[in-house]
């Protein structure tokens, strides 16, 4: 009985290890579904049949030490998140879960952060950052509408949305008249994400476009605040072919990122951006009491699914976004909308 847990137990850990990096990944389909069920069922009779088999002899150790390397992947998870930890939100409002209430699908949170930019002289800077729309008929469009509406009242001066409008293609015509409902002071700016290029960029690009939201592919716009300039750049990539040449950041400049993944990071953060904004991981969208997410599209799992990070210095901020995918299910795990407030040196005299 022993040996058939303990197998059960690693080939879970390695059909999520190929869940997160590589299936969940896969482009929308209506095959999609087969291999992600396919690779559980076929791993766990696979894994029932070797803990039935070593049960006894010396081959028991390839679990174990299956579980052992998954163990030592996540302290170092662990190390590594710590090490990249930002601050906690300042203000937060409708967050909490009750455990009695596990369905947490339009249980819309604003998380509000402030991020001290000493080299920034203007004024105060709100911005305001939505992802993962996720159009698709599953949740009604008056909790779309309502969500819009709490970030109109959120004041952005700048706002942002990291992409995934749309799910469905057929639902990309809802959007003109749902993002007209908020608009940032100096702009309202935007990348698209993998799904938007899945269901067809080109047509969720100019039902964004005929909102008035100034799409920013690969490519960057400087805005001004009170006769001082910031530069807002974004990044499609991996799903756009669009050619992307990395921007050159000024040391002392107030630079901001948009990219609809998280993963990346490591690449964005070398050239000197103060912040970049993400979505895509949904902040694992079924997140589990103690141990938090499980599923995650990303090559680096659990590592930045949701929260502010430092990584090379740079402010990474992974929001929950507002809608759902598959699942068209929220367990445990709020959709929320950041809100990030920049301070500078006119702010720190001010004091």
């Amino acid at each position: 009985m022993i040996s058939l847990l303990l197998s059960l137990a690693a080939g879970a850990c390695l059909y999520l290890i190929l869940l997160n990096r590589w299936l969940i990944g896969m482009k929308d389909g209506p095959f999609k579904l087969l291999p992600i069920r396919g690779s559980m069922i076929a791993i766990g009779l696979g894994s029932a049949a070797f803990g039935w088999w070593a049960a006894g002899t010396v081959w028991l150790l390839a679990p174990a030490l299956v579980l052992l390397a998954v163990l030592t992947g996540e302290l170092r998870r662990l190390v590594i998140r710590r090490r990249c930890r930002g601050s906690l939100p300042v203000e937060m409002t409708n967050f909490g879960i009750a455990l009695d209430q596990p369905d947490t699908t339009t249980d819309l949170a604003v998380l509000r952060y402030e991020l001290p930019v000493s080299a920034w002289r203007g004024p105060d800077l709100r911005i305001v950052h939505v992802s993962d729309l996720h159009l698709n008929g599953d949740l009604p469009i008056e909790y779309y509408r309502a969500a819009l509406a709490k970030v109109a009242e959120l004041t952005p001066d700048v706002l942002v949305y990291t992409g995934d409008f749309v799910t469905r293609i057929e639902f990309a015509t809802l959007l003109p008249d749902l993002l007209s409902a908020a608009t940032g002071r100096l702009a309202t700016l935007a990348v698209l994400g993998n799904h938007d290029y899945w269901a067809d960029a080109e047509r969720v690009a100019a039902s964004v476009r005929s909102a008035g939201v100034t799409l920013l592919g690969n490519g960057c716009q400087t805005l001004d605040a009170d006769g001082h300039s910031l530069v807002v750049c974004g990044y499609e990539g991996p799903w756009s072919s669009a050619p992307w040449q990395p921007p050159h950041v000024a040391p002392d400049e107030l630079a901001l990122m948009l990219t609809h993944t998280p993963d990346n990071i490591y690449r964005l953060s070398r050239l000197g951006f103060t912040a970049i904004f993400a979505g895509h991981y949904h902040a694992g969208q079924v997140r589990l009491p103690m141990l938090g997410s499980l599923v995650v599209p990303s090559r680096y799992g659990r590592r930045f699914d949701h929260g502010h990070f430092v990584v090379n210095g740079t402010h990474l901020f992974v929001t929950a976004g507002v809608g759902s995918a598959v699942p068209p299910k929220r367990i445990y795990c709020q959709p929320d909308v950041f809100v990030v407030d920049v301070r500078g040196t006119a702010h720190e005299l001010s004091l």
